[in-house]
């Protein structure tokens, strides 16, 4: 996303007094203790093996280390991932 659209957003979400991520397309991460995680606004799987996933999102990428690690779910805006999560990390 372009940087002015990215101010614009966050100006409107504060002037609406929204969340920022309800309105830019930046990822929101939900954790269910160290057993699951849900990301919302990805841009798709960049790496998968049993122990590490690598998810594109807008500014870079989500790397997700454990063990016995399965992709649940995935749709278009949403991955749900399950297994032992032992590190998550943004890297550029």
């Amino acid at each position: 996303m372009r940087k002015g659209t990215v101010n614009f957003h966050r100006h409107l979400a504060r002037w609406l007094d929204l969340p920022p991520d309800v309105t830019a397309d930046v990822p929101r991460i939900q954790m269910v203790g160290s057993y699951q995680v849900m990301v919302e606004n990805h841009r798709g799987v960049d790496f998968f093996s049993d122990s590490e996933i690598l998810l594109k999102v807008d500014g870079g990428k989500i790397q997700i280390r454990g063990e016995k690690l399965t992709i649940r779910s995935i749709f278009p805006e949403e991955i749900r991932i399950e297994g032992h999560i032992v590190e998550m990390r943004f890297t550029e």
